[in-house]
This record gives structure tokens, sequence and C-alpha cells, in this order.
């Protein structure tokens, strides 16, 4: 058998099993020599109630990318989300329901403003959410002088720091999510419009689907996940911050370019993107493990995004001359 045969099958292998999983495996062996605590239950549950965090923001990220999009307002939406529900809350247990509430409300908004841009305005994605985000983060300045106040009540702290069966129950939240926006994006008619969408939206608007309302539902969507990725962080640190949202504007991305999703749209799936937000997790404590500084880790982010892309153009090409 000839080298480019190998590949090939190589390719195909990866592609079918899913790349991301296997990267998932290995990183975690490598770390776990380096560093054999890496292999004790209590640290692959920490990686995954860490994970769980960055796992919802990135599925709002893949449900913008698969429509060919990309919502860089996610970081603003979390600090948002985090502002906001510690401010309403202030430790009370009668307040959680309402500062959860209006929370939800307010990323509802951002998303069908970041939409209506696109859609009617006709904004680019990048441009438009990059624009939101930038206002969600101003507008948290003026909100909070500069000075967030408040905090989350003994009730919320459960969905961040508390366990269920031995599993956090963030990484279940993360979980149950998941597998409810797959299901939502395999089986149901918006799913099939999304990915038609993301596919050829000219092709999927004469084949009469609402490409309009699509997008918006989709960046409403996008920014409720990031809501509630951005809830689950706040209940789990207890306080408020106004730089808690800025380490997803890069890494909810990477999960989702990782995980197989096509930055062109049309392409990917939510249970690749879990299995990317894992990976950038460990990656991360991988880099901690070996100390490698802040500036070199976001180096090594912005090189596994492009490896990443290469790797998929790659089994994409393989697949088409097939």
């Amino acid at each position: 058998m000839t080298s480019p045969d190998r590949l090939s099958q190589a390719l195909r292998f990866l592609n079918k099993l899913g790349a991301v999983w296997v990267a998932v495996l290995l990183l975690y062996l490598v770390s776990g020599l380096i560093s054999p605590g890496m292999f004790l239950v209590s640290q692959a549950l920490n990686i995954l109630q860490i994970a769980a965090f960055l796992g919802i923001v990135a599925i709002g990220q893949t449900l913008a990318m698969l429509v060919g999009g990309i919502d860089l307002s996610v970081a603003g939406v979390v600090t948002m989300s985090n502002i906001v529900v510690t401010s309403l809350m202030v430790g009370r247990s009668e307040t959680m329901v309402p500062a959860v509430l209006i929370s939800l409300v307010l990323a509802a908004a951002v998303g069908f403003i970041n939409g209506s841009l696109i859609t009617l305005a006709r904004v680019t994605p990048l441009v438009a959410t990059l624009g939101t985000n930038s206002i969600l983060f101003g507008a948290a300045l003026v909100y909070t002088g500069g000075a967030p106040h408040g905090s989350i009540s003994p009730e919320f702290a459960l969905f961040g720091q508390g366990h269920i069966a031995g599993l956090p129950v963030s990484t279940v939240c993360w979980l149950a999510i998941g597998l409810a926006i797959a299901w939502v994006t395999r089986q149901t008619t918006f799913g099939r419009r999304l990915y038609a969408v993301g596919a050829n939206p000219a092709a999927a608007r004469l084949m009469g689907v609402p490409v309009n309302r699509i997008l918006i539902a989709t960046y409403i969507l996008s920014s409720v996940m990031a809501c509630l990725g951005g809830l689950l962080l706040t209940s789990y640190i207890g306080s408020p911050s106004l730089g808690i949202g800025d380490q997803f504007l890069l890494t909810s991305v990477a999960a989702v370019v990782v995980g197989g999703t096509a930055l062109s749209g049309g392409l990917g799936s939510i249970l690749g993107t879990i299995g990317g937000a894992i990976f950038i997790t460990e990656l991360n404590s991988f880099t901690n493990i070996v100390r490698v500084s802040t500036g070199s880790r976001f180096v090594l982010q912005g090189a596994v995004i492009a490896l990443s892309v290469l790797m998929y153009h790659l089994v994409g090409q393989r697949r088409t001359s097939s």
C-alpha cells in the first residue's frame, strides 16, 4: 500500500471517529505522563467542571458558525450576565429566579440586535458582534462605575460548585444542554434549515427557508447560551468581575473549530464542540503544568486553531476526491 493510500485511510478513520476525541485522549495521556496527578479521578472531574463553562458558550458559538457567521459578543454577554445577576441577587434567595430571568431576557435582546444588524442592516457578523461586545463592556463599566458589587445566593452556588452522583452539577447541566441542542440541530426542521442556511443561503431562500428568521433565532440562541455559561461561571466563583468574559472571546472559537465546525458554515456538530471544549480546557491545564506564559498560551491556542482548520480542510479534500 502506498503512502498516499495510508494517509487517505488514516484521514478517513479520524474523520469517522472524530479527530477531536483522539486529540483529547492523547493530550490527556501526555499530561498524565508529565504530571501523574492528572490521572486522578478528582482531577478529571475538575477538568470537566471547568470545561462546562466554556462548553456552554461554545455551543452557542457553534450555532452561529453553522450559519456561516461568528459571534464575538459572547465575551460581553458572559460579563453582562455576571454583573447583572450578582447585582440583582445580592446574596438573597428570593431574588435568585428574577435575577436569572432578567439576565436571560437581556441576553436574548442582545442576540436579537445582533441578528437584526446582520440580516436587516446587512452588517457582517464579525463587525456586528464585535461592536455589540464593545458596547456591552462599556455598559458594564458605566453600570458598575468600574467597581462591581453584589454576590450570589447560597442556593445559586449549587449549580457551579455542587455535585450530583459524584459529577459536578455544572458538567451535568452542560451535557444536558449539549445533547438537547444536538438533537435540535439533527432531528428538527429548524436544525435542517440551520445547516441549509450555512451551506448556501441563496439556495436555502429559493427553497422557501426563512433565512432572516433562522439567522435571528440562531444569534438569540447563541447569546442565551453565552448567558447560561456566564451564569454557571458566576455560580462557581460567587462574585462579580468586569473581565470575566474576556477569556471566551478566543477560546469559544477555538473549541468550535477544533471540534470540526467549518468556518464557512454548514458543516459541524455540537458533539464535536463538546470534545473541543474539553480539549481546550485540557490544553490550558497542560500549559499550567509545564508553566507556559500567558502570551505563549495565546500563541499555542492560535496554532491549534490554524492546524485544526488545515486538518479538516485536508479531510474535506480527501472526501471530495474519493
